[in-house]
């Protein structure tokens, strides 16, 4: 198993940040309505068109030379009494919002509900799902990574979901998806995903520049909202290709306590994340959907940030830990 924070989550306001969130950072669905449909035909698109449809189905599941512990953890100039106006303070509060900011590993545990929407019929809840990201902070290898301005960070990230029966939200082979009939073998879904964090809040995501590609140099803050003893973090993206993958977007909110986020002796906070997500149905192959099919999936999530092995719920634990061990 991977290090373990050494400075555990104290119990801070732990009511308010207890798993209250609805369901996982990705997909899924539930309610078993039948209604059989006829899938509509796709008109005529050229090859080029083909070629540029998006699919996260094919992204790259795994990490080969050691990614995630073969790099040196980044650890930030400060720790606290951000600056918010300030777009340096202002990364530095958004990373210690959603990940740490002393080298540590971060997994954010989630349960998730999966939904497909249809144009002029009823939809509803298909899947639910558990998932999971782990993520590790990284000084950038300038081999690697070169040319990028002093103070850019590495992020390493890996998730981790398996999809569950909407009902009782446990592992299951296979469902039957309520508004097309198929009977669906469910794939857990795995991938690797690799992001440049640049001083003044820019980012770069490497594989997928479509979701984020910003210029190093300009300042980009994030959205912070007072919310009582709490501070909400608002973020999102949209790939930005146009093509048959499109709607594709995503919403999210980070919700901790102000005074953790501020201060600087409170090094490792707890954190809940809510997720919502637009995309084609026909990124899950084994759904029965083609690229013909207008229907859309659907992600409402709910999650927390936890830094210790031990911290992660038993549910996920039993679900995708005992499943897939590497995956920490």
């Amino acid at each position: 198993m991977k290090r373990e924070a050494s400075d555990p989550i104290s119990s801070h306001n732990s009511n308010q940040f207890s798993a209250s969130r609805r369901a996982m950072l990705s997909i899924m669905g539930a309610g078993l309505a039948t209604a059989a449909y006829a899938p509509r035909l796709s008109a005529q698109t050229s090859a080029e068109d083909e070629e540029n449809v998006f699919n996260a189905y094919d992204r790259t599941k795994r990490f080969t030379n050691d990614e995630m512990d073969g790099g040196t953890p980044w650890v930030a100039p400060k720790h606290g009494n951000f600056d918010l106006d300030d777009p340096v303070d202002n990364n530095l509060a958004k990373l210690k919002l959603t990940n740490n900011l002393v080298g540590e590993r971060t997994y954010i545990p989630m349960l998730i509900r999966l939904m497909i929407g249809r144009e002029q019929e009823p939809g509803g809840l298909a899947m639910g799902g558990a998932g999971m990201f782990t993520w590790q902070l990284q000084e950038p290898d300038p081999v690697e990574f070169p040319g990028l301005p002093e103070g850019s960070i590495l992020m390493r990230s890996m998730y981790t979901a398996r999809y569950l029966d909407p009902e009782t939200m446990e592992p299951v082979d296979e469902l039957r998806n309520p508004f097309n009939g198929k009977l669906m073998k469910l794939e857990d879904q795995l991938f690797v995903e690799n992001f440049i964090t640049y001083p003044k809040g820019g980012s770069r995501f490497i594989e997928e520049p479509q979701f984020a590609n910003d210029d190093p140099d300009t300042p980009k803050t994030s959205l912070f909202k007072r919310w009582g003893d709490e501070l909400i973090m608002f973020g999102g993206g949209s790939y930005s290709e146009p093509g048959k993958h499109q709607p594709r977007f995503t919403e999210n909110m980070w919700r901790s306590g102000y005074d953790d986020i501020m201060n600087p002796d409170r090094r490792l906070i707890p954190m809940n994340y809510s997720f919502s997500g637009v995309n084609k149905a026909f990124e899950k192959p084994w759904m029965g959907y083609s690229e013909a099919d207008e229907d859309l999936l659907l992600d409402l999530a709910n999650g927390k940030k936890v830094h210790r092995v031990e911290d992660i719920p038993d549910f996920h634990k039993r679900v995708l830990v005992e499943k897939y061990p590497e995956r920490l």
